[in-house]
């Protein structure tokens, strides 16, 4: 750099040289400060000797982003990124594949400063370019545009808390890596797995998480064993192990449902009892507890049990006040139910 410096000075490959030593500090060293000065510097340079939007001083621009938006310095970030984007949009029209980075770049940005209504714009156009770019050329268009904004889009939808949605868009990207890349085994399926997991987790749906988690494990087993592969492997395993309770609970729970609707209602109690009792050994309080205990209430009501029934209803109706709480509907619902519960039993025992 220092003789590029004095024998060239204001040169292109000088501006080159700055962005190789700030990708170099950024990646291997994590030295932020040093890497946003070594790509001022380049996007200095690169505003003199080239063109106004010029490809290769976009992507300088982009480079800077990069440091800026982890020092938490966002305003700036996203001035560059949308300067990168109405450039691009000048030089190449809307259907173009650096117009989806930066789409997605932009609504990165958008993010994290929880500007999240305005990242999904971002993101549903990139998605309408890519769309058109299909269309256009199936053939040679990348697929990998597609699955960088749908993982882009479900954190975002994440961030909203619609975990639903989110589960949604990597199911559609795991679809994208077996039916249009023809991939499976690779490490970005892995992980996408594992977004799913967590995604699941957010919605108390253990079983589908341990599901997807188990794939994740048995792809990242077949991997070459690099350090981070090893290291997800393990914290996978211990997910799993965590995981395991609720899912022998939830299995338990499902066959007791498929005894009560055959009329086995005393193997059904005897399942929905199994399920309750992993809960009651391994958590201090699980919100699906409350499911179960409906269940064993709705067995014993058609029993003729009433007074069983009311019990565990009334278990039911105390964990789902506590979790998720009075005004939700459906501890309004459990409240309703028990009450009727409760006063067929007073009636039953007047009669008596």
């Amino acid at each position: 750099l220092a003789i590029r410096e004095e024998k060239l000075g204001i040169h292109y490959k000088t501006a080159i040289l700055y962005e190789v030593i700030g990708s170099a500090v950024l990646q291997q060293h994590q030295n932020l400060e040093k890497a946003e000065e070594m790509f001022r510097k380049a996007v200095d340079i690169k505003l003199q000797v080239l063109p106004q939007n010029h490809p290769d001083l976009l992507d300088a621009y982009q480079k800077l982003a990069v440091p800026l938006q982890r020092q938490d310095k966002f305003s700036e970030a996203t001035k560059i990124q949308k300067l990168v984007l109405a450039g691009l949009l000048k030089e190449h029209g809307e259907d173009h594949h650096t117009v989806v980075n930066a789409y997605v770049g932009t609504a990165s940005m958008l993010q994290a400063q929880n500007r999240l209504d305005d990242a999904l714009q971002m993101l549903d156009k990139s998605i309408e370019v890519c769309s058109r770019l299909q269309q256009r050329d199936i053939d040679n268009f990348d697929p990998r545009l597609l699955e960088m904004t749908f993982k882009q889009k479900a954190g975002v939808l994440s961030a909203q808390g619609n975990f639903e949605g989110a589960t949604e868009i990597f199911k559609a990207v795991l679809f994208l890596n077996k039916n249009v890349r023809g991939e499976m085994d690779t490490k970005e399926t892995a992980e996408a797995y594992e977004s799913l997991a967590k995604l699941y987790i957010q919605q108390e749906m253990a079983n589908d998480a341990f599901n997807a988690l188990t794939k994740a494990l048995q792809i990242y087993q077949t991997l070459p064993g690099d350090f981070r592969s090893l290291l997800r492997i393990g914290e996978i395993e211990q997910t799993l192990e965590m995981l395991l309770p609720e899912k022998e609970s939830n299995d338990l729970n499902e066959v007791g449902l498929e005894m009560r609707a055959q009329g086995d209602l005393e193997t059904a109690i005897q399942l929905f009892q199994q399920a309750l009792d992993i809960h009651n050994d391994n958590y201090d309080f699980h919100p699906n507890t409350a499911a179960i205990y409906e269940n064993i209430s709705a067995v014993k009501e058609e029993q003729g049990l009433l007074q069983d029934a009311v019990s565990a209803s009334a278990e039911a109706v105390k964990l789902r006040r506590r979790n998720p709480g009075d005004d939700h509907p459906d501890t309004k619902a459990r409240m309703e139910a028990h009450k009727s519960l409760l006063t067929r039993l007073l009636f039953a025992i007047g009669a008596k």
